[in-house]
């Protein structure tokens, strides 16, 4: 617990942006792992056989949870969650960005769940370059 507060006392806004992120993305885990296909059909995803559920939890699901836990990990074992952040934020925009860019190549603008990616994305990207900028 003393090592929670010395993080937070280090530098606030990159540990809570770091909780933040650490908890999307233990949630996008358990919300994958546990419901594939339910899941993965909102994002407009849908396997062809039982093989493509199995990616499903093992690219959206495993890899969610390796990314939470290793923003944690990088924030306990620097001391500092500046670097977790930092980290987050590149993944978080590189994913923004890239979406973005595809939006148009792919002509996905009318789909339902763009038009909640977008805008859900652009705030979380702000909001991460927003502690990014209070974090230095």
């Amino acid at each position: 617990m003393e090592i929670i507060k010395s993080l937070f006392a280090e530098n606030f806004p990159a540990a809570f942006a770091t909780v933040c992120l650490a908890g999307y993305f233990f949630g996008m885990a358990i919300v994958f792992i546990l419901k594939p296909v339910k899941n993965a059909e909102s994002f407009s995803i849908k396997p062809v056989d039982n093989a493509g559920k199995t990616e499903i939890r093992v690219y959206y699901g495993g890899i969610s949870f390796a990314l939470g836990a290793f923003l944690l990990y990088l924030a306990f074992a620097t001391g500092t969650a500046y670097y977790s952040l930092v980290g987050g934020m590149f993944f978080a925009t590189t994913v923004f960005v890239t979406r973005t860019i595809f939006l148009f190549v792919d002509k996905g603008w009318k789909c339902p769940y763009t038009k909640l990616a977008i805008p859900a994305e652009g705030c979380f990207v702000i909001a991460l370059w927003t502690c990014w900028f209070f974090a230095k």
